[in-house]
């Protein structure tokens, strides 16, 4: 089949990718340039794990890794980093339960810790003393750019057009630019409601890197609860900080986006506390958070004459489910899945498949 993928993110790459391999004729078309920061896929690194606050997505992980190893082993470069992940927070905490709970519940390796542990073992990363921790050894993080730019390479390779600055506007029929495609898939990021009008909220979202003695520390961590900083080790230009606090709800096509300075230095305070170092960040920048109710995903099909679908895998955690997304996107094509087989991820009830002219703030 000729298929067109719309957007050049992690879901679209991947699904570029599970799509060609599949021997399928593939246009890939990106709106900007492959790897732009407008949107959510840019940057360097991205946290992989199998601890979750909901089962669901701790138990989908079991899938997940494999694949990414397969991806891994094809491309000849390492894209996972098993650094380890250290989360913490209070013990009474339901997100820091749960999280406990779902590595119980699926047989996942980890190590309880209280602060002096930590700072013994993780270089005197800082835990207030009502803190608890858990240390998966397994989990770690995905070098992102090297996973788009080698997921479209392996998908070029297979025969795959990458068409960038096109802005891709489809017809019920599945013709894009004068060319009629057989099927078409969808993963548009902050862009999906010019395609389904989802109940999305974009959201700004900021992150900034460290400047860090060496040692400290050599593992990624997130904090346990809803509202949360995480931070990943230095890997080449400093410690990754992010702060997970839905921002301002903005138009992506308003972007890119500057970094607004009080969150840089309520994040650089963290880093000072955590981490003990200078809080004046070495870089920062902004991405953007595709929120769905829940920070669940969507994925369903759009009413055209040809097989049509698309995937709104983001709000905040999406990027690790990519290659998963992009499997799930081919199987959908080739009619071996359904949608009605992943239940979990159809869109919100009362959600009308269609397009809107244009990406609502």
């Amino acid at each position: 089949m000729k298929v067109a993928v719309i957007g050049a993110g992690v879901h679209g790459a991947c699904s570029a990718r599970a799509l060609a391999l599949a021997g399928h004729e593939v246009h890939v078309y990106e709106q900007f340039e492959v790897g732009h920061s407008r949107g959510s896929s840019h940057g360097t690194s991205r946290i992989i794990r199998r601890a979750y606050a909901d089962l669901y997505y701790a138990e989908l992980m079991g899938e997940v890794f494999p694949l990414w190893e397969e991806f891994e082993q094809q491309l000849g470069k390492q894209v996972l980093h098993r650094c380890g992940l250290l989360i913490f927070g209070q013990s009474t905490d339901p997100w820091f339960r749960n999280a406990r709970a779902s590595l119980i519940s699926t047989s996942t390796p980890f190590e309880a810790m209280g602060p002096i542990d930590v700072a013994r073992r993780f270089g005197g990363f800082h835990l207030e003393p009502d803190e608890e921790a858990l240390f998966e050894e397994g989990a770690g993080f995905l070098k992102a750019e090297r996973v788009i730019r080698g997921a479209l390479a392996v998908a070029m390779e297979n025969g795959a057009k990458v068409l960038e600055g096109v802005r891709a506007q489809p017809t019920d029929d599945g013709v894009i630019e004068g060319t009629k495609y057989d099927a078409l898939v969808v993963c548009a990021g902050a862009w999906i409601r010019q395609f389904v009008p989802l109940p999305t909220q974009v959201r700004l979202q900021h992150f900034a890197y460290f400047t860090v003695e060496e040692g400290l520390p050599p593992m990624a961590w997130v904090e346990a609860n809803d509202d949360h900083f995480y931070g990943f080790p230095d890997y080449g230009r400093g410690a990754k900080i992010g702060l997970h606090r839905y921002g301002p709800e903005v138009n992506p096509s308003d972007g890119p986006f500057k970094p607004n300075p009080d969150v840089i230095r309520e994040i650089g305070e963290v880093a000072r506390f955590r981490l003990g170092v200078s809080p004046a960040p070495r870089e920062s920048f902004t991405c953007l958070y595709t929120v769905l109710p829940g920070e669940e995903f969507a994925v369903g099909a759009l009413p055209m004459k040809v097989p049509a679908f698309f995937a709104s895998a983001c709000s905040g955690h999406g990027f690790k489910f990519g290659i998963w997304i992009g499997r799930l996107m081919r199987d959908l094509v080739e009619g071996n899945t359904s949608l009605e087989a992943h239940s979990r991820f159809a869109p919100p009830a009362g959600v009308l498949q269609g397009g809107e002219e244009e990406q609502r703030a």
